[in-house]
């Protein structure tokens, strides 16, 4: 009997299995028939495979497609009235209904039953849900839209569907209607608010979308003025628009509610101050001083905001004095308030780079090293240390200092930084094949603005020793140290005798870059723009050349306050490099100066 039983199973199981078989067969067949527009034949196959397996919405839909590819309106609608009649739940064979006579171009008979099936909606979330969905799987999306709104009518919820209406609307490109939800959505799930914002950014294309996520954005804080989430977007959305101000208004208001002591509001300053917005840092500082010493930032805003204000200055026309000035802030500073590592590395770096007091400079760079408890800070105060070592010509400290932070940070992008200005060094010594050897192990560096310079120089390094002839990049090298050494006019003259001496060597490219570089470091800033105006125009091809446009415009940008002539030279890298590491900063700044901010608009086109 047991035997018996087992033979049953077996057979059973055999059976079975090879009807599985054929109906894998005959769906394999269906499809390859369809792929190839032999309609009839796949017709006959999914017929076939729908009456076995009724319930199965992928034959279900195969074999519509069919019918309407053989334009057998009467076979489509047979079939789907079939459907509704046996799964009158399923919303789609209701829909397709509709969907056949749009198909056959019967648009009011789609009209109104559309219309009826949304009339008769249940008050039932599911319901709804479901009813949108079939729409929208048939390109219905207005009355997906038209669903989900009859929805919070029958459900009295008007909070319901939001992020499936932000996204139909999005569809529709009703950027208004999309942007409303979204923001509403907000109010019901703060946890998305990272996600909100990011699909915000798609949305916001003009000043009229900006304008329609203001009024959307205080429209929710009016009838949610205690929701933390709604004070954060709209932090997030005048940052969006450089509004620093309407922004500092609500920071405010969540560092007092949350009892922050100011750290909200002394982000905001960092995030105007890494903007350029120096003004507006300004301001932000000086409210989060205006705590007192009580508050535990208040130090740190001291210093970050004669920061910004010190870059205020540089950023613009500024003489001698205003430099000694700024200086004097700096030691009543440290006078008043405390030695401290970061104020001594500001000072020094005031006093190296722009006052030329390089005595001083040392003097502080080492102190910051000195008082630092982070060795991060402290192996950047090390670098500038060196760098300033090099000026005055104490080459062995500087290769003692950049050797400790390449030890020290191996692989990482702060050792590859001192690997690079170790190569350079010794590039300014003459010790081309030495240099070339450090710099080809950084042409692979996880930062790529130090794999784009090491690149750079290895090239410059190998097209001028080809030949074993060094004379004219040993003269070229030497120059480029003098200039680093603040020697303006006696680089100037080298280079011009190079010029004289090698008229037909490899160099002018790199000379007239070199020359655009000292010219904007004399604050000649028309001479400089005219001479990086050479290498992207006369050698448009040449490794430099992306690296030229970028500074001409930032001359025009920022320090000749012609925003009318940067505007081309960042279109013109957007469009000639886009591959440049300086691409997406040429973007930014061109989509700023158009006055629109926009996050997805199309770039300029040949």
């Amino acid at each position: 009997m047991f035997h018996k039983g087992i033979t049953i199973f077996i057979a059973i199981f055999i059976f079975c299995s090879q009807l599985l078989h054929g109906q894998q067969q005959d769906e394999q067949l269906a499809n390859q028939f369809a792929q190839n527009g032999e309609w009839a034949k796949a017709a006959d196959l999914y017929e076939k495979l729908a009456n076995k397996t009724p319930n199965s919405m992928y034959y279900y839909d195969n074999l519509l497609k069919a019918y309407l590819e053989l334009k057998q309106e009467s076979a489509a609608i047979k079939l789907v009235k079939k459907q509704n009649k046996k799964f009158p739940r399923v919303a789609v064979y209701a829909v397709d209904q509709a969907y056949i006579s749009f198909y056959f171009g019967n648009k009011t008979n789609a009209t109104e039953v559309s219309s009826m099936l949304i009339k008769q909606l249940n008050a039932n979330e599911q319901s709804v849900n479901d009813l949108s969905m079939a729409f929208t799987k048939r390109g219905f999306l207005r009355e997906a839209i038209q669903t989900y709104l009859r929805g919070r009518e029958l459900l009295q919820n008007d909070q319901l569907f939001c992020s499936d209406l932000a996204a139909l609307y999005t569809d529709l490109d009703n950027r208004k209607a999309a942007i409303e939800e979204w923001v509403k959505l907000l109010s019901l799930d703060p946890t998305k608010m990272e996600e909100i914002q990011g699909l915000l950014q798609h949305l916001l294309q003009n000043n009229q979308d900006f304008d329609n996520c203001k009024t959307a954005l205080l429209k929710q804080y009016k009838l949610f003025p205690d929701e933390n989430s709604l004070q954060d977007m709209l932090i997030w959305f005048y940052v969006q628009r450089a509004d620093y101000a309407s922004a500092l208004i609500f920071t405010k208001k969540i560092d007092k509610k949350q009892g922050l002591n100011g750290r909200r509001t002394l982000e905001l300053g960092l995030l105007a101050f890494s903007n350029n917005k120096f003004d507006d840092a300004i301001i932000i500082y000086s409210d989060v001083c205006s705590l007192g010493a009580a508050s535990p930032f208040y130090y740190y805003a001291k210093q970050e905001l004669l920061s910004a204000r010190t870059q205020k200055l540089l950023s613009g026309n500024y003489t001698q004095a205003d430099l000694l000035l700024v200086e004097t802030e700096y030691n009543n500073l440290l006078a008043k308030e405390g030695d401290d590592a970061k104020t001594r590395f500001s000072l020094a770096s005031l006093q190296f780079n722009y006052l030329h007091n390089n005595q001083a400079a040392i003097l502080n760079f080492s102190k910051a090293i000195q008082l630092t408890t982070d060795r991060t800070f402290a192996a950047t105060c090390k670098l500038a240390l060196a760098d300033v070592y090099t000026v005055t010509g104490e080459v062995w400290e500087s290769v003692l200092l950049y050797g400790q932070v390449d030890k020290d940070f191996m692989e990482e992008p702060l050792g590859q930084e001192a690997k690079f200005r170790s190569a350079k060094l010794s590039y300014f010594l003459g010790e081309f094949d030495w240099a070339k050897a450090q710099l080809d192990v950084l042409k692979t560096a996880t930062t790529q603005l130090i794999a784009n310079n090491a690149m750079e120089l290895s090239l410059l390094i190998q097209e001028n020793t080809i030949d074993s002839n060094q004379d004219a990049l040993k003269l070229f090298a030497r120059a480029d140290l003098l200039a680093t050494q603040q020697h303006f006019l006696e680089a100037l003259a080298l280079l011009d005798s190079i010029e004289r001496a090698f008229p037909k060597n490899v160099l002018f490219d790199d000379m007239f870059y070199k020359r655009g570089e000292i010219a904007a470091a004399m604050r000649l800033y028309e001479l400089a723009a005219q001479q990086f105006e050479k290498v992207y125009t006369l050698y448009a091809t040449d490794i430099l050349a992306d690296q030229a446009v970028i500074k001409a415009a930032q001359l025009f940008d920022y320090k000749l306050n012609k925003p009318q002539s940067a505007m081309p030279l960042y279109e013109l890298l957007i469009k000639q490099y886009p591959g440049s590491v300086y691409s997406n900063e040429a973007r930014k700044r061109y989509r700023l100066l158009r006055g629109d901010q926009l996050f997805n608009q199309k770039e300029p086109t040949k």
